[in-house]
């Protein structure tokens, strides 16, 4: 099913999120107050505006509980704004809200003024490594709450020689493949349905974690 985030702010982090996300089939909102980045990316996102995530007024125009999630992305260098970013859409009835910290008394704050979820690039970072070190084919993943996240990984073995019609993982278990990458670095973007994997591809998928695990995709 299609969904829409807002994500504000541009960086690295916010930009990577917005990527796969719209790559996942779903509809992205993404907003910074630099209009060169604005431009620069105007072309890989459905919709993106120049705006100042600050002013309260300007977020009304936005419909923020319309999204399925508000994805506080701003440089941690500005962390007076991504406060009162989080206070703002939380006041206006924000479903879920993820904010990206740099230290913990960042992320605690953050949490006071109503972020669900907090995410810690750098910690983040060093777990991902941790965890696909200890995986067979686990790649890398991306945490997009407690619940979500998207992963790349080597195809499973029950894969191997069959297609999306014949595995039907969106309809048993809710996940969605995004892309496939083959043996020659080829990515298709959406999959072909009656391609039928092999042990050379790499996939990346979203879902809920409970899923991944039944699937044995992750163990953590």
């Amino acid at each position: 099913m299609k969904k829409s985030f807002l994500i504000i702010g541009l960086g690295r982090f916010g930009i990577n999120v917005a990527r796969t996300l719209t790559r996942a089939g779903h509809s992205v909102l993404g907003v910074d107050s630099d209009g060169d980045i604005i431009q620069k990316f105007s072309f890989e996102i459905d919709n993106v505006m120049k705006l100042d995530a600050t002013d309260s007024d300007v977020l009304d125009t936005l419909g923020i509980s319309e999204f399925e999630a508000v994805i506080i992305s701003i440089g941690e260098k500005y962390i007076q704004n991504s406060i009162l970013a989080t206070l703002l859409v939380k006041e206006k009835g924000a479903k879920h809200i993820i904010a990206k910290a740099g230290t913990k008394v960042q992320g605690k704050v953050l949490e006071k003024v109503g972020a669900d979820t907090i995410v810690f690039p750098e910690k983040d970072m060093g777990q991902r490594i941790g965890k696909t070190l200890s995986s067979d084919t686990l790649i890398d993943y991306i945490e997009l709450s407690p619940e979500v996240s998207i992963i790349e990984l080597k195809v499973p073995l029950f894969m191997h020689g069959k297609n999306l019609i014949e595995l039907n993982l969106r309809k048993k278990y809710s996940v969605t493949i995004i892309s496939i990458k083959d043996k020659d670095g080829n990515v298709k973007t959406p999959p072909d349905v009656n391609y039928k994997f092999t042990e050379f591809d790499v996939l990346t998928l979203i879902g809920e974690n409970e899923q991944f695990k039944k699937l044995h995709f992750i163990d953590f």
